[in-house]
């Protein structure tokens, strides 16, 4: 899977301009008045697709749905999250946010795609599905996201860091991606290989790159995340010829009450004489 994963604020309603544009009923120009060029060479590009996604093409619909991530590249920030896209952090950090994300089909549909081509779209992005869009969540989730990294903020930074990622700079870029789109009723989209970071060609006209930084995060934030990534300590010689540190005996403990403390014995009792 590309490690060149991005997320993207996005309106419902500029979506569906998006997809008249695409389906020939709104002037590419009129999407991005700006750069109107470039806009119409993106939607050319998305209308190929979008041709052989109605015949079922999964690399048609990828076109479109990868279009659309070009496009909102141009008119909302961009946030980098290299290899920590919605699909990857819900495989491989917290499953939990899979509940806040939506398949890309029902967004599709929602703005005017015909069914036939959203369909094809796959849910999630693809290990080898090069560009492409993914996941989404919806305008309404984006306070909860955020909400839910709040409150999973530790637990968050120590997967991370177990994987060997910059714990602090990655929850702090999903916090920034959250907190921009709650603030401003506005979902999220997730994209791979939108962009590529340092190769100022790939970058939509007037595109805003943030980056995972920690050195942008609150103070106080940095250094508990920072505190949350860091390794257990190992306890010390006389702790451990103590006992202290030591894990519990077998059959003691009270894991939140998963394990049996008491007797384990399953003799059966013997026989009554007659």
């Amino acid at each position: 899977m590309s490690e060149l994963t991005t997320l993207h604020p996005y309106d419902p309603a500029f979506v569906a301009r998006y997809v008249a544009a695409v389906k020939g009923e709104l002037a590419p120009g009129e999407l991005l008045a700006a750069a109107p060029q470039w806009a119409e060479r993106e939607i050319a590009r998305a209308q190929s697709g979008y041709a052989r996604a109605g015949s079922g093409s999964e690399t048609g619909a990828n076109a479109v749905s990868y279009g659309l991530a070009r496009l909102l590249g141009a008119t909302e920030p961009v946030f980098f999250v290299p290899g920590l896209g919605f699909t990857q952090l819900e495989a491989k950090v917290d499953r939990g946010i899979g509940m806040l994300l939506r398949p890309p089909s029902r967004l599709f549909s929602d703005a005017g795609l015909e069914t036939a081509a959203a369909r094809v779209l796959p849910i999630r992005l693809d290990a080898s599905g090069g560009l492409m869009g993914g996941a989404v969540m919806p305008p309404a989730l984006a306070p909860r996201f955020r909400d839910l990294l709040e409150q999973r903020m530790d637990r968050l930074a120590r997967r991370m860091a177990e994987a060997e990622m910059d714990a602090p700079a990655y929850v702090g870029i999903l916090l920034e991606a959250a907190t921009y789109a709650a603030e401003r009723g506005l979902g999220l989209y997730e994209a791979a290989d939108a962009v590529a970071p340092g190769m100022a060609e790939s970058y939509p006209p007037g595109m805003r790159l943030v980056a995972p930084d920690r050195k942008r995060l609150d103070r106080e934030l940095r250094q508990r995340l920072e505190a949350a990534a860091r390794p257990p300590r190992e306890p010390g010689l006389i702790a451990r010829l103590m006992g202290r540190g030591a894990p519990p005996a077998r059959g003691k403990e009270a894991e939140n009450g998963r394990r049996w403390g008491g007797n384990t014995d399953v003799t059966p009792p013997p026989e009554r004489p007659e």
